[in-house]
């Protein structure tokens, strides 16, 4: 078992990202986008968390020992708190795409 990736794992991430394109240049908007970007999406805010909390709880003791205490104590729970709602966001995103593809069918 080796670790480089089989050359079907490489076609598959092609034809992935050539169904993305296709839709992304869909000018009759036939299918949605959203959907298949959404864990892209979720991985960036994820990113965008992280680099916010590691930099909000180290700011914190350039203005003094309290102040980095109390940035290093409450940046995991802003953390979680932003975690939590940016998940709540995007499964309401997908709700209301999966609703609007319902209502197409009938």
């Amino acid at each position: 078992m080796s670790g480089e990736p089989s050359p079907g794992r490489y076609a598959s991430l092609w034809s992935e990202l050539r169904a993305v394109l296709d839709l992304v240049l869909d000018f009759s908007f036939q299918h949605f986008v959203t959907p298949r970007l959404i864990r892209l999406l979720y991985a960036l805010s994820l990113l965008a968390a992280v680099l916010a909390t590691l930099t909000w709880m180290f700011s914190g003791f350039t203005r003094g020992l309290f102040y980095g205490l109390f940035t290093f104590v409450t940046g995991p729970v802003a953390f979680i708190v932003y975690v939590l709602s940016a998940r709540v966001v995007m499964e309401v995103i997908l709700a209301i795409f999966q609703i609007a593809e319902k209502l197409r069918e009938r």
